[in-house]
Parts: C-alpha cells; sequence; structure tokens
C-alpha cells in the first residue's frame, strides 16, 4: 500500500505541474498579445516592462484556475489509469474506491497549501508590481491631493469631515469636527480653515470652537492643538485594492475601515474567498474522481479532458457568481465565499457514497 500511495501520489502532482505549465504557456500567448495590442501606442511602452507586467499578473490567473486545474488533473491521472486497467487490478486486488482517493486527497493537500501560499504571500505583492508598471507604461500619476472632497473618517468619538487634504503637505482643509459623549450626544462641534501635520501634534488655524454640553457657547481660535493619528491612506481617502493586500493586512484595513464608517464588504468578501479557495481546489478533487470512474467506459482521454474542462468552467462561473454576489451585498461575505465549496462538496460526498463497493468472487 505504501508503495502504491507513493506512485498515485506522484501522478498526481507531476500532472499537475504539467497542467499548470500548459496553463502558464497559454496565459503568455494570449495576454502577451492582448497586452502589446493595448500598450503599444502608450507613452511609455517599452519592452521590459510590458513584459514584467504580464509576469507579473501571471500568479493571480494561476491562483484563480488552481481549482480548475486539480479537478482536470484528477480526470486525466485516473484516465490513464483505467486506460491501462491499473484501476481494475487495484480493485481485484480489494481496494475500494476511498483508498484509491487518498492519494488524491494528500496530493491536493499540498495543491492547497500551495494554492493559499501564493494568494496570501505572492499574488498581493506581484499585483502591486503590475499596477505600478501600468501606471508607469500609460504615463499615469497619483494625483498629489485628494480630489474626491468629502473626506469622511472616524476615530474614537470623533468625526472627522474634511472637503480637501493634501498628503503631500500633509494638510487638511475645510475641517469639521463632531465630538460625541458615551450616550451619542454631540457635546461639541470644531471648525477650521485648515489643519497642518506638526511635529507632535495636528494645529488647527482660524476656527470656531462650538461646545453644546452642558451649555452652548461659541469660542474662536486662531491656533489650537489636535491630537489625532492618521496614516496616508486614510488622509488621501484612498485603499489599496484588496486583490493587493495579504491576509494579515486585509485584517486590518477591514478595522480601519469599520472604524472611520466605511463600507468593507468587498474586502471582507476577497479575505473569505482566500480562505476558501485553497479547500475549492480539494472540493474539486472530490468532485471529479467520481466522475472519472465513469468517464473511461464512453470514452479515453480527450473526453475526459473535454469533461474537464466544461466541469472546471462550470465550478469557475459558480464560484464567480456568488462573490460577485457578495460584493453587491446579496449575500453574506462569509456564505459567498464558503457556500459554492459546500456545494461542490456535497455533490462530491453524494456521488463517493453511491459508488459500488468492490465484491470478491468465491
Amino acid at each position: 500500500m505504501p508503495i502504491l500511495f507513493q506512485y498515485l501520489t506522484k501522478l498526481f502532482l507531476i500532472g499537475f505541474a504539467k497542467i499548470v505549465a500548459i496553463f502558464i504557456g497559454l496565459f503568455l500567448l494570449v495576454d502577451g498579445i492582448e497586452s502589446i495590442r493595448r500598450f503599444s501606442q502608450k507613452p511609455g511602452f517599452n519592452a521590459t516592462d510590458i513584459t514584467l507586467m504580464i509576469l507579473t499578473r501571471m500568479p493571480e490567473f494561476i491562483g484563480m484556475l488552481f481549482p480548475s486545474m486539480a479537478l482536470l488533473t484528477t480526470l486525466l491521472v485516473m484516465s490513464r489509469l483505467a486506460k491501462q486497467h491499473e484501476i481494475t487490478v487495484m480493485r481485484a486486488s480489494g481496494l475500494s474506491h476511498v483508498q484509491i482517493l487518498i492519494p488524491f486527497v494528500m496530493g491536493g493537500m499540498i495543491v492547497a497549501l500551495v494554492h493559499l501560499l501564493l494568494l496570501d504571500q505572492i499574488t498581493p505583492h506581484t499585483n502591486r508590481i503590475a499596477m505600478k508598471l501600468q501606471d508607469r507604461i500609460v504615463d499615469r500619476h497619483v494625483a498629489p491631493a485628494s480630489q474626491a472632497g468629502d473626506l469622511w473618517v472616524r476615530s474614537g468619538r470623533q468625526i472627522i469631515h474634511a472637503q480637501r487634504s493634501d498628503p503631500l503637505n500633509e494638510t487638511l482643509h475645510g475641517v469639521i469636527i463632531f465630538t460625541f459623549d458615551d450616550q451619542h450626544r454631540m457635546i461639541s462641534r470644531l471648525e477650521s480653515r485648515v489643519a497642518v501635520l506638526g511635529e507632535t501634534c495636528w494645529q488647527l488655524k482660524d476656527g470656531l470652537d462650538y461646545q453644546f454640553f452642558p451649555q452652548s457657547k461659541v469660542t474662536p481660535f486662531q491656533t489650537r492643538s489636535w491630537d489625532f493619528t492618521i496614516d496616508s491612506g486614510r488622509l488621501t481617502g484612498d485603499l489599496p485594492s484588496p486583490q493587493q493586500l495579504s491576509l494579515n493586512e486585509l485584517g486590518s484595513t477591514i478595522d480601519k475601515m469599520e472604524q472611520d464608517g466605511r463600507n468593507a464588504t468587498r474586502h471582507r468578501v476577497i479575505m473569505q474567498r482566500k480562505l476558501a479557495a485553497p479547500f475549492t481546489s480539494l472540493a474539486a478533487i472530490l468532485l471529479a474522481f467520481p466522475f472519472a470512474l465513469r468517464l473511461p467506459r464512453s470514452g479515453g482521454t480527450l473526453r475526459s479532458m473535454l469533461f474537464g474542462l466544461l466541469l472546471g468552467f462550470f465550478m469557475f462561473v459558480v464560484v464567480d457568481l456568488a462573490t460577485a454576489l457578495g460584493m453587491g451585498g446579496r449575500l453574506p461575505a462569509l456564505l459567498a465565499a464558503w457556500a459554492p465549496l459546500v456545494f461542490f462538496a456535497g455533490i462530491a460526498g453524494f456521488l463517493l457514497a453511491h459508488q459500488s463497493v468492490p465484491t470478491r468472487r468465491r
């Protein structure tokens, strides 16, 4: 059994590596042609940057298709074993379907671990590099000051509004600071023409201090210190794309967004998807296995490949649809990320439970 276990696990991992290599080749061909067509007329176009941009976009593409590739690998390996009558020999020796499946599951666990590392540690960095390269190719620069206006930030019991921010000069214009007590009553409103970050704290200039509790009064001021901490991302009102953040960074960003009163639905869905994606690869293997036992009876490797591509595409569509519904707020983030996994794992469990039990002739 250990030798057979090693043999099947090796077949799966080698087959998966070959499938990944094929998809990488297809990606480089298709995305390379499309990128050259799209950016060839841009002012910053050059061969080095366009090549690096294509390479840095590849990890996200490969990570997105890991479940489909695991499914296709299982179908092809099982088709090869059936074609060479190795499945028949295994069954005749008394092995059940579950025993044959175990090496594929172990190989899938290795794939799932690689998938998690790819999504959490590699893809965020490569996505940032790809975005910077694309900005350089199209000669796009980030504006030095926020043009959106209506910058809102919540910090503790304060809600801060600024009409405009200047990150380069660390300045806020048209600042209004609302302060509330434990009973959520507004106790003060501080208005300032401009707020400038000093060495130790912010300095409010040319403003009015409205006190509402315990008694109402208005006090003008020329300069006043303001103890407030804010990072550059919140100062500009911009946040990194969730695809450019690791799991730890996503957790921190979600906390900051909730503190500011922002909608963190998109970031929550992406975070849950990153956690669920490796398990989706395992579910794909479980789903492919019972189908793979039936396919050789009606066709060969070509039929297995076509069926695998079709089933993989169906998985991709279901996962993408659930993710889109989650980002749109139609489904809770947890349900949007994990429901497809439960759905496909349930189908796989049902099919595996109804596989015929091997019988021995007396």
